[in-house]
């Protein structure tokens, strides 16, 4: 102020405010432009680098296409091995049932044959087969028999076995008769038997402790045929 005169300034601190904030915008935005030049002066390029991660994100879906296609297939191919391995045991199994259906058509064809036409051409009352079969309970055993009348079918032949297992008791030798072991017979301790072909005759036995059988010894008497006598090792097999 001087004498005589009078001097009004206006006092605005919002501007003052506003060219301090612009020029610091501006400060920043120059460096960012200088960084910007300086990454592009070595290579850098941000367009490019878009483009780049566009590009990865592109490779990357298709891959998790790929992988999901894949896990697709892997789960079809372990589908379809779980089929072939369930196929190949069914055949395996059906395999193994014809297998032993044509053993057992063996069996009997070989069986008649006997009957028919035995391999020694002799005739008469024999005995086709003798099986020793174990039984649930311990010491419990059956006794299988199959009688057969061959090249002579022409009348029905009956008689009566005798059945004797031999075996060891207290280091002695002991022979068992069938009714001793508890098998069904008449009174005279034989098995009755009436056939013309072939006959299954089956007993069950009990052997008392500490009995250990090594054979048995069948006989087979007919008033009209020889008799015929056979011993057989005492061999168990399972039911």
């Amino acid at each position: 102020m001087r004498t005589g005169r009078l001097v009004v300034r206006y006092h605005s601190p919002w501007r003052r405010r506003s060219v301090v904030i612009a020029a610091a915008i501006g400060s920043l935005l120059l460096l960012y432009g200088v960084y910007e030049w300086g990454r592009f002066q070595g290579g850098y390029s941000k367009f490019a680098e878009i483009q780049h991660r566009r590009e990865l994100a592109a490779k990357i879906e298709a891959l998790e296409d790929a992988n999901a296609k894949l896990r697709s297939e892997v789960a079809a191919a372990q589908l379809a091995r779980d089929v072939d391995r369930k196929s190949y045991a069914d055949v395996e199994k059906t395999l193994a049932d014809l297998q032993a259906q044509v053993l057992k058509s063996r069996e009997e064809l070989t069986f008649y044959r006997g009957i028919v036409s035995p391999e020694d051409g002799i005739g008469g009352l024999r005995i086709q087969r003798f099986q020793v079969l174990r039984e649930a309970i311990d010491n419990h055993f059956r006794l299988r028999l199959v009688l057969v009348q061959s090249m002579r079918q022409d009348a029905v032949v009956s008689g009566s076995v005798s059945i004797q297992i031999e075996g060891v008791k207290d280091n002695k030798p002991v022979q068992l008769m069938l009714a001793e072991a508890g098998g069904e017979t008449r009174a005279d301790g034989l098995v009755p038997f009436q056939f013309r072909y072939f006959q299954n005759l089956e007993q069950t036995v009990t052997l008392p402790s500490g009995f250990e059988p090594k054979a048995v010894n069948v006989e087979v008497k007919s008033s009209r045929l020889a008799p015929v006598r056979e011993s057989f090792p005492w061999q168990v097999q399972e039911s």
